[in-house]
């Protein structure tokens, strides 16, 4: 499959580009025309963007503009808790919950609760892709015991053990 070198790009609106003259190159890298970044409003004090998904690499891309790269076992979030939210006065830097070891040691605790017992976890961050992979790991690691995994405003997340799975 021949790439193409892109000599005109025309912006026909939202968030794409309208390749106009594309020249045929057999033997070179693909060259992709990229358009404007997705529109942002404003929604009280947060700059929100339209999905999730791009916020998340949009607050990273603006910490590293504003304060260079971002460190090993660190995460962008928003402290504000709003999933959609790229201001930069809202990001903050904070430990990546998918550390080794970590879900097996939890799942050790959530089997020795009883039955309606909780506790709290700090640090897993209010994005919505954080939790879900906390929640996918911790889910993993506790096989035997059926768990429930609540957000809290302030990036920690409730476990509580809802029951244990009985074989058959």
């Amino acid at each position: 499959m021949p790439f193409y070198l892109v000599t005109k790009v025309e912006n026909n609106g939202w968030n794409t580009g309208m390749i106009l003259n594309a020249v045929p190159q057999p033997n070179r890298r693909r060259i992709v025309a990229m358009g404007e970044f997705s529109p942002t409003k404003q929604h009280g004090a947060c700059e929100e963007i339209a999905h999730p998904s791009t916020a998340y690499g949009r607050r990273r891309r603006n910490w590293i503009d504003a304060h260079g790269s971002v460190p090993d076992g660190q995460v962008v979030d928003a402290s504000c808790g709003n999933k959609r939210c790229i201001a930069l006065r809202h990001a903050y830097l904070r430990p990546r919950v998918e550390q080794p070891g970590t879900y097996r040691r939890i799942a050790d605790r959530v089997h020795r609760l009883k039955v309606g017992q909780h506790f709290d976890v700090r640090g897993v961050g209010t994005d919505e892709r954080s939790r879900n992979r906390f929640r996918s790991g911790l889910y993993a690691a506790a096989s035997l015991d059926r768990v429930s995994v609540r957000g809290l405003p302030d990036g920690s997340v409730r476990i509580t053990k809802v029951g244990e799975w009985r074989s058959l």
